[in-house]
């Protein structure tokens, strides 16, 4: 399985308006701290703190995690000390969850996180969210019970707007190969979930998303019809988090997913994958603007 483990999961203001290029050759050489953490309106924060996996390498959960790590967030007048979460019922085991900080629109929030003996930081501010018109369910031809989960933007006027679109199905227990499984503990972004508005700005238009994957629960799919891959289902419940984004995020998410893109190609141009976390960590501390909404697929 060729793959960096740059992220576990997987929806800012430039530190002093700074932020790195990381080289995925340089990736594949040295072992780094990678980090991905968010805060939302209304939530606590979340945060992941992995180790990286050279490319061409199974990837060692065990290895990676990384569960003594300190982590905090400040709001500038107070500080959070971040608790690791192991229980398998969290959307994301293995996390880093916040206490007392609750995420406000508009607010900046410092992150600092110790880990393997060095000290790695970042900030981020929550934009306004930006709340979808409508959405919906449509079957895609020649399908008439399997199809996209739909949704209708009224733009804001002003560029600078990003966004990332991710849904899940309702968390449900299973018996898998003898073992118990959770499937759609949580939100996940399909393949190209986030953009920005350079083209679309002030515009009212339809788009539509597949049915993104979590990593942990591909073993449970690999059986999939393939007409079935990516569709969600006749009957589903699709429930919809809409997040607005800065630039930092927008610009980690787009360069990770050209990177998920390329990787195995011989011929594809080395990609850059852009972070906020400085002290030489990899990944993204991202401030989101969430809205959330349900389809009922009928």
């Amino acid at each position: 399985m060729k793959k960096i483990a740059i992220v576990f999961i997987s929806s800012i203001a430039l530190f002093t308006g700074c932020q790195e290029d990381v080289d995925l050759e340089i990736i594949n050489g040295d072992r780094k701290i990678v980090i991905e953490g968010f805060i939302e309106n209304g939530k606590t924060a979340e945060v992941i703190v992995t180790r990286n996996s050279p490319l061409g390498q199974s990837v060692n959960f065990n290895a990676i995690m990384v569960s003594d790590a300190q982590v905090y967030v400040s709001n500038g007048l107070i500080t959070d000390t971040l608790k690791l979460d192991t229980l398998i019922t969290s959307s994301n085991p293995f996390v880093y969850t916040g206490n007392t900080i609750i995420g406000v629109v508009g607010q900046t929030y410092y992150l600092t996180v110790i880990a393997d003996g060095k000290t790695y930081t970042a900030l981020t501010t929550i934009p306004a969210p930006v709340a979808l018109d409508s959405v919906w369910w449509k079957p895609q031809p020649p399908e008439d019970s399997l199809g996209w989960a739909w949704a209708h933007l009224r733009e804001p006027v002003g560029l600078g707007n990003g966004y990332r679109w991710y849904a899940k199905r309702p968390t449900k227990f299973v018996i898998f190969e003898g073992n118990p499984l959770l499937l759609d503990r949580r939100y996940v972004a399909p393949f190209g979930a986030t953009f920005d508005d350079k083209f679309i700005d002030g515009k009212s238009f339809d788009f539509a998303y597949n049915r993104g994957y979590d990593a942990s629960e591909q073993s449970y799919y690999r059986d999939e019809p393939d007409k079935e891959r990516g569709m969600y289902k006749y009957g589903d419940s699709i429930y919809i988090r809409f997040c607005t984004i800065d630039k930092a995020a927008q610009d980690f998410y787009q360069t990770f997913e050209a990177a998920q893109s390329s990787n195995g190609n011989p011929f594809a141009s080395p990609v850059l994958i852009l972070t906020n976390i400085q002290g030489g960590g990899l990944g993204v501390w991202a401030g989101m603007g969430a809205y959330y909404d349900t389809i009922y697929a009928q």
